[in-house]
């Protein structure tokens, strides 16, 4: 019998299309997470795809995986399967267009938008919260290129090799001069890859942009 996770992800595993429209945006990207393109209707989208790609407790995800109620109603920006969690959640990006000082009732407030849908739990991304996260997303718009464009070739022996030598914190740079016999990018991007995978983590990543100086440890 099909556990509750397994059929969250079966349900809703298929990104509905965007709406058709020559003057509607779309963002192509590349998922490493899931291995596959996407495309997104606009930049808090993509934003919100950053950080989803950014926590390694997100093992699944899907972008516009179904409508709030009947194909004429609001479409979900993504569903995200968490680790060890048996239901995923709905995530919903607070448009714009409301005011700071708007008077009316939030989404997370409304009556259209219950605390859970479909069986799964609702989160409101804020445009508050992807302000706060604006490090972050910088930091893994620099990072999810390296995922990319190294994910057939990786180095299972140096990926190793560097998560033992972050028993103890060490800084970018110090990264790189230790494995310097290696291509420097490839270097990187075994290092991305780990902080993706959750073996190694690198507080510095949330609160200030990447450089030499950025230090990571094993998680």
């Amino acid at each position: 019998m099909m556990n509750a996770s397994a059929h969250s992800q079966a349900v809703f595993s298929r990104p509905m299309p965007l709406p058709r429209g020559g003057w509607r945006r779309r963002i192509e990207v590349f998922s490493p997470k899931l291995g596959r393109r996407l495309s997104l209707s606009n930049y808090d989208a993509f934003r919100t795809w950053l950080v989803i790609e950014a926590n390694p407790t997100i093992e699944s995800f899907t972008e516009r995986p179904a409508h709030v109620d009947g194909p004429r109603s609001t479409v979900i920006d993504f569903w995200v399967q968490l680790r060890n969690v048996p239901t995923g959640e709905f995530w919903f990006i607070e448009s714009k267009r409301r005011s700071h000082d708007d008077a009316s009732p939030s989404m997370q407030e409304s009556p259209a938008l219950p605390p859970i849908l479909h069986d799964q739990t609702v989160r409101l991304v804020r445009q508050e919260d992807l302000q706060a996260w604006s490090v972050p997303i910088a930091n893994w718009s620099r990072i999810v290129p390296y995922l990319v464009s190294h994910r057939r070739f990786r180095d299972p022996l140096l990926e190793q090799s560097i998560v033992v030598f972050l028993g103890q914190p060490h800084t970018l740079d110090a990264v790189l001069e230790r494995f310097a016999a290696n291509d420097a990018t490839s270097v990187e991007a075994s290092l991305f890859a780990l902080v993706a995978g959750g073996r190694v983590e690198s507080p510095d990543l949330a609160v200030a942009l990447l450089s030499g100086s950025t230090r990571f440890e094993r998680a």
